[in-house]
């Protein structure tokens, strides 16, 4: 008996397609992972800008506000000199604190910025050797922050953040580095948010002692209202001149209500940049938060 020989043809062999389509699937799973990577990096670049910006803004906010409560000694200094309003020790040294406790907060974003600036080195695939330092700089400068005179009690989520944020950068993955971060954002943005009302609290009290000293002097005549003229003068290159020594009661009512009016736009501007950056915060946390979901 004739053996009948089967033979398959080469496209057809049980196995060749498998490993063929293995051979092309490799280069195209490689292909898809570099793009992700280089997406992943892309992202993080991106969170890390807007982590830099944002902790800018933070820094000149805490450190405009410290200025504020300069502003406020001298403000009660006045008016005890002028009215004998007391402005005694207590008063002072509460001040004295709340500027100190400013000024670490605004050493926070600031640390908050350095570690923006190693983190997007490390997602830039450069050097994160400085990321453990700037992580630890962040961690002591949340550390050493206290509550606000007044204010409600430092969040524990500000000492937790930090702890974490040291041990979960060491091993300088941009994964663990994305997540800690994020934590800790979220962590400033609690404080923030707890302590919002005291900040505008502060600006509030600044503007009323200057809007009430304001009034004062305009009714004891000792300002020049004639600046209030300006707007009808100006387009056509005119100075305001008074005719008498005194200035007419119809300016100084017209100067007290322009301060009252300014008082109040002041007041509801520094709210909305309060709230401003209390969202730039927060929408800073998710997109960092994002990366580290997406790695």
């Amino acid at each position: 008996m004739n053996r009948t020989s089967f033979s398959y043809p080469t496209s057809k062999v049980p196995g060749r397609p498998q490993r063929r389509f293995l051979v092309l699937a490799l280069p195209a799973l490689v292909l898809a992972s570099l793009l992700l990577a280089c997406k992943t990096t892309s992202e993080a670049t991106s969170a890390a800008s807007r982590l830099t910006t944002t902790s800018q803004q933070l820094s000149d906010y805490y450190t405009d506000l410290s200025t504020q409560v300069d502003d406020t000694v001298a403000l009660n200094q006045m008016q005890f000199a002028m009215l004998g309003v007391p402005f005694d020790d207590a008063d002072r040294t509460r001040l004295n604190t709340t500027k100190t406790e400013l000024g670490k907060r605004a050493a926070m974003a600031k640390a908050l910025g350095a570690l923006a600036s190693a983190y997007s080195a490390l997602a830039g695939s450069k050097s994160g050797t400085d990321i453990g330092n700037a992580a630890s700089d962040l961690a002591k400068a949340c550390a050493v922050a206290k509550a606000l005179p007044g204010g409600p009690a430092i969040p524990d989520v500000v000492s937790q953040a930090g702890q974490q944020l040291v041990e979960l950068v060491r091993a300088h993955k941009l994964q663990e580095s994305s997540e800690a971060i994020s934590r800790t954002v979220g962590a400033v943005e609690a404080l923030f948010e707890a302590e919002e009302p005291v900040y505008e609290s502060i600006h509030r009290q600044r503007i009323t002692l200057a809007q009430s000293l304001a009034v004062m002097l305009v009714q004891k005549d000792m300002v020049d209202t004639s600046s209030i003229l300006a707007p009808a003068l100006k387009p056509f290159d005119l100075t305001p001149k008074l005719s008498t020594a005194q200035t007419p009661a119809e300016f100084r009512q017209y100067a007290e209500a322009r301060i009252q009016s300014s008082a109040n736009n002041q007041n509801s501007a520094y709210q909305k940049s309060t709230e401003a950056l209390a969202d730039s915060l927060k929408s800073t946390r998710k997109q960092v938060e994002e990366v580290a979901k997406k790695h």
